[in-house]
C-alpha cells in the first residue's frame, strides 16, 4: 500500500492537479543526511528530484581535491535536480550538506511522467527554472572573471546570509570557516586568501572572534567593495 507523504514547499506543486500531487507524494522516498556529507557529485547519475525540507547545502564545482568553486548556498525548502532529471543527464555540480538535511527524493521516471501528463505543472516548473537563471549567470561570471578578494567576499556574504548572527561587533558567521577551507571554496592559494583577509581586516571590514568565527563589521561596505573592487 502506498504511503502519501507531505512534500516540502515548492511553488510548482501548487499548480499540479490533485492526482499528480498524490502520485508524487506516494512515490517519494525519505532523505536524511548528516552534516558534511557530499550527497550529489558532478558527473554521477541522478536517481531523482531532491526536495529539501530542512538544512543548508553548498553547491560547488570541484576542479581537483584542493580546488573548488562555491556556486551558492541554499536553505530548505529547496529543490535540486530539475534540469538533470528533465534531460536525463548526470549532476552538473556537487552538493555538500552544511547542516543535517531532511527531505524527500522523487524518482526521476515519476517526475518525468508528471511533466508529460500535467501541463499546468510543467508550465510552473519551467517558470521556476527561468527565475533561477539570472543568478546562475551572475555567479558563473564571477567565477570566471573576479579576483581572489571578490570571490572571498562573495563566499563570506553567502555564509553570512545563512549562518550570520548579530553581535556586538557586527555580523558573526557561526560556521567554521578556516583559511584553508576558504581557499578551497574559492579555488585560490592559501597565501592569496591570507592577503585578501589581511586587506579586509586593515580596512576594518572583518575580523576573527575569540571563538574562531568570522565577524563582518560592515556587510554593506563589503557588498559595495564586491561591486567596485579597489
Amino acid at each position: 500500500m502506498d504511503v502519501c507523504r507531505s512534500l516540502p514547499a515548492w511553488s510548482p506543486l501548487g499548480a499540479c492537479t490533485r492526482t499528480t500531487r498524490a502520485r508524487l507524494e506516494a512515490a517519494s522516498l525519505p532523505l536524511e543526511l548528516p552534516a558534511g556529507a557530499t550527497f550529489h557529485t558532478a558527473g554521477e547519475g541522478v536517481a531523482g528530484l531532491t526536495l529539501l525540507s530542512q538544512g543548508v547545502v553548498r553547491i560547488f564545482h570541484a576542479l581537483s581535491p584542493d580546488c573548488q568553486f562555491t556556486v551558492k548556498l541554499l536553505r530548505a525548502p529547496h529543490i535540486l535536480g530539475v534540469i538533470e532529471v528533465m534531460q536525463a543527464r548526470p549532476w552538473v555540480a556537487s552538493a555538500e550538506a552544511l547542516t543535517p538535511l531532511e527531505g524527500y527524493v522523487i524518482p526521476a521516471p515519476v517526475f518525468r511522467e508528471a511533466l508529460a501528463m500535467d501541463h499546468g505543472f510543467t508550465t510552473a516548473v519551467l517558470t521556476d527554472l527561468a527565475a533561477s537563471f539570472e543568478g546562475t549567470i551572475r555567479v558563473s561570471r564571477a567565477m570566471g572573471f573576479d579576483g581572489c578578494e571578490q570571490r572571498l567576499i562573495r563566499v563570506l556574504l553567502e555564509y553570512a546570509e545563512h549562518f550570520g548572527r548579530p553581535g556586538e561587533e557586527g555580523l558573526v558567521i557561526r560556521y567554521p570557516l578556516s583559511r584553508q577551507r576558504l581557499a578551497l571554496e574559492i579555488g585560490a592559494a592559501r597565501r592569496s586568501v591570507d592577503r585578501a583577509l589581511a586587506s579586509l581586516a586593515a580596512s576594518k571590514l572583518l575580523s576573527l572572534s575569540p571563538k574562531g568565527w568570522q565577524v563582518l563589521h560592515a556587510p554593506d561596505a563589503l557588498r559595495a567593495r564586491l561591486l567596485s573592487p579597489g
